[in-house]
């Protein structure tokens, strides 16, 4: 994680899949369908966003880069075909054409150093980028990366950044089940802004109104360690939630993590109880 903080640490990411959107009107069809704003995306530029059903929950998380002359989807392969699916539902008249691409590999770069890497995408607030390129350019990425002063990460290493720096991961801290707003994403991933897009009604409407009755929150033990699946409970005993994700924290040098609590208890510094050992929620 040092690299991370330092100068630059780089991720191969097989479980991210591709989808390449063409033709004339991808740009505003897709702005249809995401929470971020793919219509002011300038070519070489990456948003992160969210697709969501009618009733505004997270089909997936995504993120948008903007080419010359397309645009590329990059998300969780095991809800690629799920994704196009429905999409393709909104797909009548416009000149705009989804196509899975398998010819190339997904890579993160995180750090101060990492934006010489690829298009500039920051995940964790240290500096980032991503890179999608074919399989048989990694030897030049290692290459570059060990010239910035970085190192080649595993996906422990970048388990251990993403839950030292808040960073949620779909299927692990949210689902198909979740809104925006539980999973903390609102700030993240949602232009508010922007026109309207499928499932905005809803996601707007939690938002004015505050209505959610959980939410994603980092925390950190005072003392001992996290387990995934843990229970959490306030100090009345009751039960407000279960860790999702759970790490060695080597920034403030105790474990830190991620879970989903009653709101009431969401609030930075509130007091938890998980497996019977204290923690608090960090600021968020």
């Amino acid at each position: 994680m040092r690299a991370a903080h330092e100068s630059v640490l780089l991720v191969a990411e097989p479980d991210l899949a591709l989808v390449v959107v063409t033709g004339d009107d991808r740009a505003s069809w897709l702005n249809g369908l995401v929470t971020c704003d793919v219509a002011k995306l300038e070519d070489g530029a990456c948003a992160y966003g969210l697709a969501v059903t009618q009733k505004g929950r997270i089909i997936t998380d995504l993120f948008v880069l903007k080419r010359a002359g397309s645009i590329d989807v990059v998300l969780p392969a095991r809800v690629r075909d799920a994704f196009m699916a429905a999409l393709e539902k909104y797909l009548v008249m416009e000149d705009a054409e989804m196509a899975r691409d398998d010819s190339r590999r997904v890579w993160f770069a995180h750090g101060p150093r990492a934006s010489t890497l690829g298009m500039a995408c920051d995940r964790t607030g240290l500096g980032g980028a991503i890179v999608v390129a074919p399989p048989d350019e990694k030897d030049q990425l290692v290459s570059r990366t060990t010239e910035l002063g970085g190192m080649v990460g595993d996906v422990s290493g970048w388990e251990a950044l993403r839950v030292e720096r808040g960073v949620p991961a779909f299927g692990v801290d949210f689902d198909e089940k979740t809104y925006p707003q539980e999973a903390s994403l609102e700030k993240r991933a949602v232009s508010f802004e922007k026109g309207c897009y499928l499932g905005q009604e809803v996601v707007c409407m939690l938002e004015l109104r505050g209505h959610v009755k959980r939410k994603l929150v980092p925390f950190a033990m005072d003392d001992g360690t996290a387990e995934v699946g843990a229970t959490i409970t306030d100090d009345a005993g009751t039960e407000i939630g279960k860790v999702s994700s759970a790490a060695q924290s080597s920034t403030l040098g105790k474990f830190v993590g991620l879970a989903m609590l009653k709101l009431a208890q969401t609030d930075a510094g509130s007091k938890l109880h998980i497996a019977g050992k204290p923690a608090h929620v960090l600021p968020h």
